[in-house]
């Protein structure tokens, strides 16, 4: 029984730092600590980014079937970003 507490507390983990983009849109955590490392794996074979609505807070590029990463911003808050190449394209960051 132990063996199996173990995996469940360790694949939560391995992904709340991840954005995933996927058909053009992207799937984000619940939130991140500030001053995380969040890692962005782009699924698509179009380039994405990562692009903090405002200010210079973030701006990942994932090349299409890439990753990038970038540092949270240490200030607790949420965070809308988008797609600098699709207009359609829009997401937000939650750091708490």
């Amino acid at each position: 029984m132990p063996a199996s507490g173990t995996a469940t507390d360790s694949g939560p983990a391995a992904s709340a730092t991840a954005i995933t983009i996927k058909d053009f849109s992207y799937q984000t955590p619940a939130s991140v600590s500030p001053g995380a490392t969040v890692t962005v794996t782009n699924m698509d074979s179009a380039d994405h980014t990562v692009t903090a609505d405002e200010g210079s807070a973030f701006d990942a590029e994932a090349q299409g079937r890439g990753t990038a990463t970038f540092t949270a911003p240490s200030k607790p808050g949420t965070y809308p970003f988008h797609c600098a190449y699709h207009a359609n394209m829009h997401g937000a960051l939650t750091v708490k």
